[in-house]
Formats: C-alpha cells, sequence, structure tokens
C-alpha cells in the first residue's frame, strides 16, 4: 500500500510532492529535535520550524523577520525541551517591579501580571496552543532548544 495520496485529478498530480515537501518539518523529518512557533493561537497563522539544538538569543531576525513578542502558540518536538525567556539575551531579572517575590506571591496563591514570570521550559511533545493562558501572549524574546541524546 502505498503511504501517500495519489491525487487523480489532471493537472494536479505534481502538487502532491511538494504538499509533502512543506508537511515534512512539522511532521518531525530529519529527527525529532525542533520547535514550530506561530503567530497565531491553535497553530494558526505564520509559522517557523526550527531544529535543534539552538541557542537564539533574538528573534529579530528569526526566519528574516522580526518574531520578538509575537510567538502565541508553540509545539515542541519528541526528542527536544525548548526554553522560553521574556529579555533577549536569556537574560533573568532578579527584579521585576518593586521587588520580585515570585516565589512568595506563588506559595500565597497570587499571580499579579507585573511578577510574571521571565523563563519557561516546555517539555518534549507539548503542544500549547495559546500562550496567553501562561502569560506569554507575545511575550518571548529568546529561545533555547535542548535535545535528548
Amino acid at each position: 500500500m502505498n503511504p501517500y495520496p495519489v491525487c487523480t485529478k489532471k493537472g494536479s498530480a505534481a502538487l502532491v510532492p511538494l504538499y509533502w515537501l512543506a508537511a515534512a518539518p512539522a511532521m518531525g523529518a530529519g529527527g525529532g529535535c525542533w520547535v514550530d512557533v506561530f503567530d497565531r493561537p491553535d497553530f494558526a497563522g505564520s509559522r517557523v520550524h526550527i531544529e535543534g539544538p539552538a541557542a537564539l538569543p533574538s528573534l529579530a531576525g528569526l526566519d528574516g523577520r522580526d518574531w520578538s513578542d509575537r510567538i502565541e502558540s508553540l509545539e515542541v518536538g519528541p526528542d527536544a525541551s525548548v526554553t522560553a525567556y521574556r529579555n533577549e539575551g536569556f537574560r533573568v531579572d532578579t527584579e521585576a517591579g518593586p521587588a520580585y517575590h515570585g516565589e512568595a506571591l506563588k506559595a500565597w496563591g497570587e499571580t499579579p501580571e507585573a511578577y510574571g514570570d521571565q523563563a519557561i521550559t516546555f517539555g518534549s511533545g507539548k503542544r500549547e496552543h495559546h500562550l496567553g493562558e501562561l502569560r506569554l501572549h507575545r511575550a518571548i524574546r529568546a529561545l533555547k532548544i535542548d535535545c535528548r541524546p
């Protein structure tokens, strides 16, 4: 049985191989260490496929465009983990506002907007359909992709 669909409509058979080539990165071609980032919720809109391992201290020139503060959803490959940072250069400020007491606020059950986490790691196979639920809506400026051995 042929795993690739055969198009029977006259003149459209040439499009089938192009479709498979375009879909291959999203299906993990070339290994499972990758992340796909999208500029819309629910894995929609523009997409960039990034092979790991990689350290991107800035997203300003990613795929020829500025992806800083643009990512709204992401999908992590089966052999990758991805850390997203609010600040360029993987910088984590020890203070976010007048005084950063993030761990104490979390222990009290508080999550004020001014005290959001500055870095978050997504494990292998993670599909985050809307980063707004994690208070990271269009707030990512750097990425690290680590691969499993």
